[in-house]
């Protein structure tokens, strides 16, 4: 993976389930904050939400990327997707802002509406991937 952002390295890693690479992927002192519950978590923490989100969906993938350079980072937009084990998709429109040190990530800000997630409808979702 040399020469990949390291955002798409952690995002890569979830879709894989790779919570080893994902945890690479965040500084010893990173925080990730929620907008939904204001909680800003260590890597400890973080690391037990990709758990969750690797264990709870069969597949996971953030399609339709936007991505714009700020000082020391980046915000991005993109739709995450993830499969139930039923095989019902999920999605959320989700807005994030990563400052990135040493190629690594010590702070990810994460604007995400979880009571706003949809069913998407045929052709909706058809990009599969980062």
């Amino acid at each position: 993976m040399t020469g990949t952002n390291v955002i798409d390295r952690l995002f890569g890693a979830l879709a894989e389930g790779d919570l080893a690479e994902a945890r690479d992927c965040l500084a010893p002192d990173a925080r990730l904050w929620h907008s939904f519950d204001r909680i800003a978590l260590d890597r400890d923490g973080a690391m037990a939400g990709f758990a969750d989100f690797v264990g709870n969906f069969a597949a996971r993938s953030m399609i339709d990327v936007r991505r714009h350079a700020i000082e020391g980072g980046f915000v991005q937009q993109h739709l995450m997707t993830a499969t139930r084990h039923s095989g019902e998709v999920l999605a959320w429109p989700v807005c994030i802002v990563v400052r990135i040190e040493h190629d690594r990530i010590v702070r990810l800000d994460e604007y995400i509406d979880r009571a706003g997630f949809f069913t998407p409808g045929s052709g909706e979702v058809s990009t599969p991937g980062l």
